[in-house]
C-alpha cells in the first residue's frame, strides 16, 4: 500500500519552518528536504548563508528532489523553503503536488529577535518576517501570525488559525 503526505512549510528567515519540519516529521516520519541540511551535508561548517558554491549545488539537488517528490506515489516530505507570495506558494505546492501548505511567520520582531540570538550574519539586512502590516523587507505581506495552514495546496484559500 503506497503513502503518500507531502507538506510544504514556508515562511521568512528564522520565522521557524526547519523547527516545524522537524516537529512534523519526528509525529509521521519521512522526508526533511532543507536546504541548510543539505548544504551542510556537502560540507559546509555555517548553519546558513553558505560559500556561494555550496549553495548553489544544495539549490540543484533541492530542485531534483522537489521534482522526485513531486512525482512519487510513495512518499512522506516536509518541504522548507522560503517563498514569499501566495503565487508562488501555490505554484511550488502545485509542483510537489503538497497535501498541505504552512506558512510561519511570527513576526518581524520575533524573526529579528531569532537572528540576533543565534548570531545569523545578514538576516536583519536580508528580511524577517512581516511585522505588523505592509510587505516586509523580504516581500512577506500582512502579518504578524504563528501559523497558517492551507489543506490540498490551494495556495493561501481555505487557511485555518
Amino acid at each position: 500500500m503506497s503513502v503518500r503526505h507531502v507538506v510544504l512549510i514556508a515562511g521568512p528567515p528564522c520565522g521557524g519552518k526547519s523547527t516545524l519540519a522537524g516537529q512534523l516529521a519526528q509525529a509521521r516520519p519521512g522526508i526533511v528536504l532543507d536546504r541548510d541540511v543539505i548544504a551542510r551535508g556537502l560540507g559546509s561548517t555555517r548553519r546558513w548563508l553558505h560559500e556561494a558554491a555550496l549553495t548553489e549545488r544544495a539549490e540543484q539537488i533541492m530542485a531534483g528532489e522537489m521534482a522526485r517528490i513531486g512525482q512519487a506515489t510513495d512518499v512522506i516530505a516536509y518541504v522548507v523553503r522560503s517563498v514569499p507570495t501566495p503565487r508562488a506558494r501555490a505554484e511550488l505546492a502545485h509542483q510537489l503536488r503538497a497535501d498541505v501548505v504552512y506558512v510561519v511567520d511570527p513576526g518581524m520582531g520575533e524573526c529579528l529577535r531569532r537572528a540576533t540570538a543565534d548570531a545569523r550574519p545578514g538576516v536583519p539586512m536580508r528580511g524577517c518576517g512581516s511585522g505588523t502590516a505592509g510587505t516586509g523587507p523580504a516581500g512577506w505581506t500582512a502579518g504578524p501570525r504563528q501559523c497558517r495552514r492551507s489543506r490540498r495546496a490551494s495556495g493561501d484559500h481555505g487557511r485555518r488559525p
